[in-house]
């Protein structure tokens, strides 16, 4: 991912999770809530992070506490939308 260190680090967080962990259930939730985090085409269900151990459930919520309070930037939400699109597209 290009300049990942103009990005939140609650964002930074969860896209180092998925890249140690490629193909698990935690890295699809992950994906869904970062694409639609990032564009408007794409929707998410944050109770699918409920199964998911406690401290990967605090890091997604603080990603989404950090979206709804200081948004993301033009710059943040394409860096991440291109991450994750490639993370989708990889498959498991």
């Amino acid at each position: 991912m290009p300049r990942q260190t103009d990005l939140p680090e609650s964002a930074l967080a969860l896209v180092d999770y998925v890249d140690q962990n490629t193909g698990t259930e935690a890295s699809s939730v992950i994906i869904e809530i970062v694409l639609a985090s990032s564009h408007p085409d794409f929707a998410m269900s944050l109770v699918s992070a409920t199964a998911l151990p406690s401290g990967l459930r605090r890091a997604i919520s603080d990603y989404v506490t950090y979206v709804l309070v200081h948004g993301l930037s033009f710059e943040e939400r394409r860096d991440l939308f291109a991450w994750a699109q490639a993370k989708m597209l990889e498959g498991p």
